[in-house]
């Protein structure tokens, strides 16, 4: 069996995207659109401050009211995190790992996983402070390390208690109470080394690193690339080390296995990406140029954006507006200026409340009515399908995208609604981030591939590897620094071999968005059903089975090729003076 890693099995949800999303980051002084920039970023506007930071005392139990079954009844201004000691937790691990009393260790296990959750719930409110100073706080970036390292600690602790008690006298009791699957694992887990502790701790420091780098504005391009792909080699470095131990062979495969969980390889991954190549030749040829997607139109406030959730929400489903009213109830929520916070976007949840935490930086333009609606596709599958436990975060990557990129093509049938006049240059700005997604998703998923297979590459190379590869879809390069656009999309750093997700799950969403074109209600209706069925019980392939959509290269013209065909229509259209003004 393979050693479980703590930190991805845990932590993934933090170290990653917080369970969010995120699209290509837009490198400064562009000449060419960019419609899908690289996180999602939160509001400090209106409703939403950020938490405070206490330092001072130790974690206390707290009385938590729930406002229904599931979800804490709390405001997210009223929450605060710290920075503690293990002392209190290793000491209930202590006992946890002598006792041979069954009913005991029952009891000790539950108490250290609700400190355990308590320490996760610390550490995303932490990163969400970070994001919402713009990473620019080095008192908040110190602490989301110092967190990260407790939450990886704690976790080695707990797993190291947990299997020496199923091994005492009555470890049965204990068994039957975590579940034969968690109880299997904890078993056979192996605790970490020094060197685990190292390399991990170390992956957490260049991954701060990188976002300081990435918030700055004093470093030119190329002085930027040197030292993003210094990090970039050396995370090489540290992740193919933490794979090897981990027993794979290359990191590729832990991370799709082990990471991402997904039910299909690095190959079948390849084989997708050459299916896309000749869709995205034309869409580069045809579509990227198109004077629509400089059309100035679309800024929404915070606020505004509000109202359109509070309006759309209803339309999907009754449990959408739940979700809905609870985040804006409760203030579970940032929507601000990218001047003011990271740009990025994301979605989490702050697992001592259940409770759902949206963040999106704004632009200023039509695409903060499809980012924001993205992320709060995931507020609703985060709102309905609570995750099954604090130590067996399993869920599909690939499926909680489909989740964000379905509900931005159903919104796409109420453009007119909330564009008027525009509603053409807002489809055309929307399927361009959809067809975009698939490509940059395959673009990223083959490059890291390259990248991770050649441990001795240089950052030159690295550059010089990015735009061949991107080359071959189509894209063009007209300057040097056009080479360094793969250092600014965060997940090429944060949470490698992610990005063919948004390509898996945009080919599904736009089924959808094709079936509402149809059949609204009928798309709404398997949307519903889709979200209902969570990520957390099938693999990606098993949905798209058990949902009666098409997988990967299966009817890919029927689903890409539709989509690029209609933006390409559109362009042209726009073109020949033929939109509405």
């Amino acid at each position: 069996m393979k050693k479980t890693a703590i930190k991805w099995t845990a932590l993934l949800l933090s170290a990653c995207l917080l369970a969010g999303c995120g699209a290509k980051a837009a490198p400064e002084q562009t000449d060419l659109p960019t419609p899908s920039p690289t996180a999602e970023a939160v509001p400090v506007e209106e409703a939403v401050p950020a938490a405070a930071m206490e330092t001072s005392a130790p974690a206390v139990t707290e009385t938590i009211d729930w406002s229904d079954d599931t979800h804490a009844d709390v405001d997210f201004d009223s929450l605060t995190w710290q920075v503690g000691d293990l002392t209190g937790f290793q000491a209930l691990a202590d006992r946890l790992s002598r006792t041979n009393d069954g009913a005991e260790a029952a009891d000790l296990y539950g108490q250290l996983l609700e400190e355990y959750t308590r320490l996760r719930t610390d550490s995303e409110l932490a990163w969400i402070d970070l994001y919402a100073t713009a990473a620019e706080d080095e008192e908040i970036s110190r602490a989301c390390q110092q967190l990260d390292e407790q939450l990886t600690r704690a976790g080695d602790i707990l797993f190291t208690a947990a299997s020496a008690a199923l091994k005492n006298t009555d470890g049965e009791a204990l068994r039957e109470g975590v579940g034969p699957e968690l109880a299997e694992e904890l078993a056979d887990y192996e605790p970490m080394t020094d060197r685990e502790s190292e390399l991990w701790a170390r992956e957490t420091e260049l991954e701060i690193r990188y976002n300081e780098l990435d918030s700055s504005s004093d470093l030119g391009a190329a002085e930027l690339n040197r030292q993003m792909g210094e990090i970039f080699l050396e995370l090489i470095g540290v992740r193919t080390e933490i794979a090897k131990i981990y027993e794979y062979d290359t990191y590729a495969e832990y991370a799709y296995d082990h990471v991402y969980h997904r039910d299909y390889t690095p190959a079948d991954a390849a084989a997708l990406c050459e299916a896309v190549k000749p869709y995205a030749r034309r869409f580069f040829r045809e579509c990227l140029y198109s004077g629509a997607l400089y059309e100035e139109y679309g800024e929404f406030s915070a606020g505004e954006l509000m109202d359109l959730l509070r309006t759309f929400a209803p339309r999907i489903s009754p449990e959408a507006a739940r979700a809905q009213q609870y985040m804006e109830q409760h203030g579970m929520y940032i929507l601000e200026s990218v001047e003011q916070v990271t740009g990025v976007g994301f979605t989490t949840t702050l697992p001592l409340y259940n409770a759902p935490f949206l963040f999106n930086a704004l632009y200023g333009s039509a695409y903060d009515v499809g980012s924001t609606f993205h992320e709060f596709g995931h507020y609703y599958d985060a709102f309905l399908n609570r995750e099954p436990g604090a130590l067996s975060q399993r869920g599909s990557y690939d499926i909680f995208e489909i989740h964000s990129t379905s509900m931005e093509g159903l919104l796409y049938g109420w453009y007119d609604e909330i564009f008027g006049a525009d509603a053409d240059y807002a489809r055309i700005y929307c399927l361009y981030g959809l067809v975009d997604n698939v490509i940059s998703g395959c673009i990223y998923d083959e490059f890291l591939q390259y990248a991770y297979a050649h441990p001795d590459i240089t950052v030159e190379e690295i550059n010089q590897a990015y735009r061949d590869i991107a080359s071959s879809y189509g894209e063009p390069f007209y300057r040097m620094s056009d080479s360094y656009t793969w250092m600014y999309v965060n997940h090429n750093f944060t949470s490698p071999f992610y990005y063919i997700s948004y390509a898996a799950s945009t080919l599904a969403s736009l089924q959808i968005w094709a079936m509402a074109e149809r059949d609204r209600e009928g798309a709404i209706a398997l949307y519903n059903d889709l979200i209902s069925k969570g990520a957390y019980d099938m693999g990606y392939f098993a949905l798209m089975d058990a949902e009666g959509l098409k997988r990967f290269t299966d009817d890919l013209d029927g689903c890409m090729g539709e989509a690029c065909r209609t933006l390409e229509d559109l362009c042209h259209r726009y073109e020949r003076g033929e939109l509405a003004a």
